[in-house]
């Protein structure tokens, strides 16, 4: 019987797969996202520290023990293309890519626990699937850490935020997480997860409702993108 290998080349030719970014097709040795964009992609270079930009915005809020950043957001860029083909244009995959390209980061310091940002119900049953997921689950296998969707809940359904002010963030979701199971994370470094940073509000309302609970934890955040101000 002729494998699958024999295959594959004429497969390639006929079904080339596409740049996630400029959607052309891929050449030989390229993956995901061509050269020509991997090399435009607006990387941060930022380490995973407590003193580079992303962890500064977030200690406004709580005591984050480490963060960074893969790349810089600008929503007509490409950073914010792969965002929102990501989120609204069905491609949870596009996470995956991500979390490939975000681990060598985190591997200097590596968490024990991995924790997505929940949405709520009616916002997942909407969508069909968490932006967060694949992306969590593909950085916890690549650093041995433990993937865990069952520690924060979302108890409402917020408005968008993205016309508001820091504060009225704030405000708007800071009531819109409680704690779920909470078992075996006592002591442990904890990496929270987002798309992207904005203010920081939501990241840090996530935050204080576990360290309510954990007193002892070390919460560190690695986001997709971050805007800057």
């Amino acid at each position: 019987m002729v494998g699958i290998k024999f295959f594959k080349p004429v497969l390639d030719f006929l079904f080339p797969e596409h740049c996630l970014v400029c959607e052309q097709p891929l050449i030989s040795g390229e993956k995901h996202i061509c050269s020509f964009c991997i090399n435009h992609l607006p990387f941060t270079e930022l380490d995973f520290d407590r003193n580079n930009p992303v962890a500064q915005r977030l200690k406004k809020f709580f005591p984050v023990y480490k963060a960074t950043s893969l790349m810089f957001y600008h929503s007509e860029g490409s950073s914010g293309k792969l965002i929102q083909d990501l989120k609204y244009h069905n491609r949870p995959e596009i996470g995956e890519v991500l979390a490939f390209y975000l681990a060598p980061k985190l591997a200097t310091d590596p968490p024990g626990i991995i924790i997505p940002i929940p949405l709520h119900k009616k916002k997942l049953k909407i969508r069909g699937y968490n932006q967060l997921e694949k992306f969590g689950k593909k950085l916890a296998r690549l650093l041995q850490a433990t993937y865990r969707d069952d520690v924060l809940i979302k108890t409402s359904h917020t408005e968008s935020q993205t016309r508001k002010s820091p504060v009225d963030r704030w405000k708007n979701v800071k009531e819109t997480f409680r704690i779920g199971n909470i078992s075996d994370l006592e002591n442990k470094h904890i990496l929270l997860v987002d798309d992207v940073l904005t203010t920081g509000a939501t990241l840090s309302a996530a935050a204080s409702v576990i360290y309510e609970n954990l007193p002892r934890a070390r919460i560190s955040v690695a986001v997709m993108a971050f805007k800057k101000d």
